[in-house]
């Protein structure tokens, strides 16, 4: 066993794979809570085993899976994990007057929807600029020539630069598995980029136990740096992302976060006691939305949760199975589901533009608040946090009675 796997009071770690959903500049929070969870990762409080993540949230687990990641003959480490992903961060950011301009724009066209004024009750339009369009491929050349970095524009430049060794990583010897969701949007299939299918004849720590079944509408691809991009193509901002002749979208429209190949196809002893859900978007909301900006916001909220709450309940009644049935309790592990979410005065307070806010003072807010839910949350966990679904939302669900 590697270091992940070393023992803490004479007790085998815990095996805990964190799941992060997509929200744009939102997935600030998710920083910070990652911060705090490598932190403990270091005290040997647990192990991470997998970390899984569709559009700004897989860019969050691609950078704490590429500083865990051996590379070039060069251990990862927790401290590379932190810095690598905190230093992506800072650089998604605008900085420099062209940089700060062009988000100020960017975002002021986002939010000139929630600052509409009807006329005889109806919403003026709002015009975009389609990114396949020749008018934005004029704006995007000439770019550089105001000063604004290619990486602040430009996601697989940013990758690449992010991930300089990424064609060294020693894939037969990953300790940290990494998942991350796209949409192959001609086809309607959810994608999964997955670590697992780079390495040697899958190696043997995730060598499935059993046959899966062929999934028409899902299936596993080799991670890459491009499959990354994909998995953040919104296509209102970007174009479609090309792989193998293929066209993808961002996971939010099939996967927000993938979550199933944790544990399916995977033998009993190397699927995660928990798994921990960094969400991004808000269950529940005060009020009826009734503004068109307080509806396309929720529109974005409840499609942003669809995909997550579909593979967590179908764990949820695995685990029934499990507990109803001994033949499931020989093959398969009872798994427990966590939430760790924004406070409720900021879930209330965000909406759906200032997802595309690349502010460097709201991502530093997001990531400060992140830090300091997680603090609170690893200082109570095990035995004083919840468990989904009761502890997704911020008030008890309003059930009808019959």
């Amino acid at each position: 066993m590697g270091d992940d796997a070393q023992r803490r009071d004479g007790q085998e770690l815990k095996k805990v794979a964190i799941a992060c959903q997509g929200g744009g500049i939102h997935a600030s929070f998710a920083v910070g809570v990652l911060s705090e969870i490598l932190k403990d990762k270091e005290q040997n409080r647990f192990e991470v085993m997998g970390v899984s993540g569709t559009s700004a949230g897989a860019l969050c687990a691609l950078m704490v899976w590429y500083g865990l990641a051996r590379k070039n003959g060069r251990a990862g480490s927790v401290t590379e994990a932190i810095e690598r992903l905190n230093g992506f961060w800072d650089g998604f950011a605008a900085t420099g007057v062209a940089e700060k301009v062009l988000n100020f724009t960017a975002y002021s066209a986002f939010k000139a929807r929630e600052l509409e004024t009807p006329v005889l009750g109806l919403n003026a339009p709002v015009f975009t600029i389609n990114p396949r369009g020749a008018i934005s491929q004029a704006v995007t050349a000439a770019l550089p020539l105001l000063g604004v970095r290619r990486q602040y524009f430009d996601l697989e430049e940013l990758l690449h630069d992010a991930c300089p060794d990424f064609a060294g990583i020693d894939w037969a010897n990953l300790q940290t598995r990494l998942l991350v969701g796209a949409t192959d949007v001609v086809n309607g299939i959810e994608t999964v980029f997955d670590s697992d299918c780079n390495m040697p004849e899958q190696g043997s720590k995730h060598a499935a136990a059993e046959p899966v079944p062929k999934q028409v509408w899902r299936e596993r691809l080799p991670l890459s740096l491009s499959g990354v991009a994909a998995s953040g193509t919104l296509p209102e901002v970007r174009q479609a992302q090309q792989i193998a002749g293929r066209c993808y979208w961002d996971g939010l429209y099939s996967l927000n976060p993938p979550i199933r190949e944790f544990w399916q196809g995977v033998p009993k002893d190397e699927v995660p006691e928990e798994i921990w859900v960094i969400r991004i978007n808000p269950q529940q909301c005060a009020l009826e939305p009734k503004s068109h900006a307080e509806i396309e916001d929720r529109e974005n909220e409840l499609m942003g949760n669809l995909s997550t709450n579909k593979e967590l309940d179908f764990i949820v009644h695995m685990n029934l199975l499990i507990k109803l049935f001994p033949e499931f309790r020989t093959r398969f592990k009872t798994l427990k589901v966590r939430t760790i979410k924004m406070t409720q005065h900021t879930a209330a307070e965000l909406r759906y533009s200032t997802k595309f806010n690349r502010s460097r003072r709201l991502i530093d807010r997001l990531r400060k608040e992140g830090r300091a839910v997680a603090r609170e949350w690893l200082d109570s966990w095990p035995d004083k946090v919840g468990c989904y679904p009761d502890d997704v939302g911020y008030w008890p669900p309003r059930r009808r009675i019959y």
